[in-house]
């Protein structure tokens, strides 16, 4: 399910940071709590778990904002609104939760030099797109495809026309796939196979270095691209990436998309 906050700055001076997507993250997981705690912290500390590797299968896009101006590293709204889309790849029992746990929330958002408060003023849930096999989207925040290179401590960030990166993209989208498929079935009755994502094309592509915790000591950067893409794989395929994020650290922020 995905659903659409409109959001209000209530302040005269509307100016963030560019690199707020954690702090964002950090309101959704903190709404959520105050809503259900025990749901906030399977959602935050377990998810799905497949070995040594966590899906939490939810992502939100960046903050729709109509005109915006950017100097340095702040963002200056030129709009009295904007949305936020939160997408979640749970079961419709959760939807009245959800909506009312978000309606008619206020929250800051920003750093230490600027902040923004922001009402929330509306929430929707949004129809279900009609699933083929073959479907276009646009990046509405940064789509992460990483390794990790021996005897490095570091990720190495792959851009979409690296050769390795529609393999890697692809295999995210089945890891989550196939590890709900454990975490539904019994012991014993796990799915012997699923079939393959098949293609990938993009094209726009645009590179985002993204901070985490800015600002502070533990400060870390990670890069992921926005960029239009066409994928063929089966529906289910698709309806993943859809509603948990297409690539990596869906929860932080990446990997949402709009169907164009």
């Amino acid at each position: 399910m995905r659903f659409r906050l409109e959001l209000h700055p209530t302040d005269i001076r509307k100016i963030l940071p560019v690199n707020y997507q954690y702090e964002l993250s950090s309101w959704i997981y903190k709404t959520i709590h105050m809503g259900n705690p025990d749901f906030a912290m399977w959602l935050h500390e377990h998810g799905y778990m497949d070995g040594k590797k966590q899906f939490k299968y939810f992502t939100f896009s960046n903050l729709i904002i109509d005109k915006i101006k950017i100097s340095g590293d702040r963002l200056e709204f030129l709009s009295d609104k904007c949305f936020l889309e939160i997408s979640f790849f749970l079961e419709e029992a959760v939807e009245p939760f959800i909506l009312g746990v978000f309606r008619n929330q206020e929250f800051r958002l920003g750093d230490k030099v600027s902040q923004v408060q922001f009402h929330v003023s509306g929430i929707e849930k949004l129809p279900e797109p009609i699933w083929t096999q073959t479907m276009s989207f646009k990046t509405q925040s940064p789509v992460v495809v990483s390794i990790q290179l021996e005897n490095s401590r570091t990720a190495t960030y792959l851009a979409p026309d690296h050769p390795d990166f529609e393999q890697l993209f692809l295999k995210n989208l089945h890891q989550k796939l196939y590890t709900l498929a454990i975490q539904k079935q019994a012991p014993g009755n796990l799915p012997e196979y699923l079939p393959e994502p098949r293609a990938l094309k993009v094209s726009q592509i645009k590179s985002k270095l993204i901070k985490i915790k800015a600002g502070t000591p533990q400060q870390s950067s990670i890069k992921g691209y926005l960029f239009d893409f066409t994928l063929t794989a089966p529906v289910e395929f698709i309806r993943m990436g859809y509603y948990a994020g297409f690539g990596e650290k869906g929860s932080l922020g990446f990997g949402s998309v709009r169907k164009i």
